[in-house]
Formats: structure tokens, C-alpha cells, sequence
């Protein structure tokens, strides 16, 4: 191997192994929300033959959530933010064709036979004729934006560092990096990655679920999200009211704005209406 792509390889386990026991707080929520979103598909697994069209690209849909989520978290704990946009984009493109396979049964058939696809902003317009109201295309925007090379989706991996006098030193690493800048954005990135697992939990997987269990084991089910909540609005109320100590970035500043992290929060976190077997919400 290449003396220095060997040197870059070694670089990046280290800061591997160090963001896992930064991040232990993170890594615990998730696989709380994991638990969660494997008991909810559970009453679909292990069907094989006969199995209709709707529920095996439900299934499939809810499969590429899982696998899209801990693709996200663990290019976010090999200290690579940006690159894990791109994998959490496609959570919200998931989470919108759940919403319309639930809602629209032969549109799930049709996807499945004819390699069918549909794009998030038709779904989204779609759903809203239906008067659903797919809160996670609040987020495509931005992360259509960042998911792209382009300076805002670049910044994880590049450094400047005032030395004062007008002498500035410009780093650009390659592999992960352990600053302080990279780490706001892995923080900013997985509560990204929470506020989409918890909407996915909250309803379309909550949907999915109340079709297909009894009304105990739902009811169950359900109130174990509850207690995610108030961990969700904790943690995010402490990375985004956190500073940078020594460090002023205008354009994480910037990010910091315009991902509305606090507007998202609320029309996530705030009081929902899901279906219970009893008829009540």
C-alpha cells in the first residue's frame, strides 16, 4: 500500500475510535430509535411466498431507512459529515414513499414492478392533495443543496487558522479531520439524522405499524416514543445553543441559520396526531 494513503488510513481509525467515545450520547439514542424501528416492521418479517406487492415494497422501503440511517451514522462517525448529507437525503425521499405506499396501495405495486420512480417533489404535492402533511421535505432543500461540491458541502474537510498579522494558514485534509469545526457539523448531522428517524417513527412507521399488530402491542410500541422526546429536544437544544469556543466561523454561523434547526424542531417534536386501535389520538 501507498506510504501515504496508509498514513491517512491510520489517521482516520484514530478519529474514529476518539468520535465514538465523543459522541456515546448519540450513539445511544440511535440505537434506542433502532430498537424502536425494528419492532415496528416486525409484524411483516418473515413472510415469503404470498406475500402482496404493497407489503413487500413496504418492507423494502423501510429496509433502505435502516440501512440509509446506520450508513449516515457511521460515515458521521468516521468524521465525514458532508458525505453523509447525501445518505441522510435519501432518508427523507424513503420516508415520503412510505407516506404515499400507505396511502395509495397500487402506486407501492407499481413502483415495485415497473422500476418506477417518482420524484420528492411530485410525492410531496401529491401527498399534500391527500392532505397529508410530509413535514420531512422541510429539510430536502438544504440537504439537496449540501449534497452537492459546492463551498457549504466542502467545509468539514477544510481549515483556516489565524495566526494574526494578516498570516493565515489554509488546511485541507484528506481523509477525516479532528477540529472543532468538524466536530459541529457531525453533531449538526446527527440531529439531522434524529429529527428524520423520530418524524419516520412518529408516523409513516407508526402507520405501518397500527396496520399490522394488535391493538397491545401498538399501544406498547407507541409509548416508548413518547420517551424519546424530551431526550430529542434536550439534545437538540444543546448542540445548537452550543459556541465554538475560539472559533469564529462565519459560514458555520451561516449553516447554522439556514438549516432552521429550531423551526424544524417544533414542527417535529410538537403535538401530533398518529391512529391508535381505540380510535383515540
Amino acid at each position: 500500500m501507498n506510504e501515504e494513503y496508509e498514513r491517512i488510513e491510520k489517521n482516520e481509525i484514530k478519529i474514529s475510535d476518539w468520535l465514538k467515545g465523543k459522541f456515546l450520547k448519540e450513539r445511544l439514542l440511535f440505537g434506542e430509535m433502532v430498537e424502536l424501528m425494528l419492532e415496528s416492521v416486525k409484524p411483516l418479517s418473515g413472510r415469503r411466498k404470498g406475500t402482496n406487492k404493497e407489503e413487500l415494497a413496504l418492507l423494502t422501503l423501510a429496509t433502505r431507512i435502516f440501512n440509509d440511517l446506520e450508513g449516515a451514522k457511521q460515515l458521521l462517525l468516521w468524521g465525514l459529515p458532508d458525505q453523509a448529507n447525501t445518505v441522510i437525503r435519501d432518508i427523507i425521499e424513503c420516508i415520503l414513499l412510505l407516506r404515499l405506499f400507505l396511502n395509495k396501495p397500487k402506486t407501492a405495486a407499481k413502483w415495485l414492478t415497473n422500476l418506477t420512480e417518482y420524484r420528492p417533489g411530485i410525492i410531496y404535492a401529491e401527498l399534500s392533495k391527500s392532505g397529508i402533511d410530509a413535514k420531512e421535505y422541510s429539510f430536502y432543500g438544504i440537504l439537496s443543496h449540501s449534497g452537492h461540491s459546492n463551498l457549504l458541502a466542502s467545509l468539514s474537510h477544510t481549515q483556516e487558522i489565524d495566526f494574526g498579522k494578516k498570516r493565515i494558514l489554509n488546511l485541507f485534509h484528506f481523509g477525516s479531520t479532528r477540529t472543532v469545526e468538524s466536530e459541529k457539523f457531525i453533531q449538526y448531522g446527527f440531529l439531522m439524522l434524529f429529527f428524520l428517524f423520530y418524524l419516520a417513527l412518529m408516523e409513516p412507521l407508526a402507520e405501518l405499524h397500527y396496520r399490522y399488530s394488535e391493538s397491545d402491542v401498538f399501544e406498547l410500541w407507541y409509548s416508548k416514543i413518547d420517551i424519546l422526546r424530551p431526550q430529542l429536544i434536550e439534545l437538540s437544544s444543546e448542540i445548537t445553543q452550543k459556541t465554538v469556543d475560539g472559533v469564529d466561523h462565519t459560514l458555520l454561523e451561516l449553516i447554522r441559520k439556514k438549516m432552521r434547526f429550531e423551526d424544524f424542531k417544533k414542527r417535529i417534536t410538537g403535538d401530533s396526531k398518529v391512529p391508535t386501535k381505540n380510535g383515540t389520538s
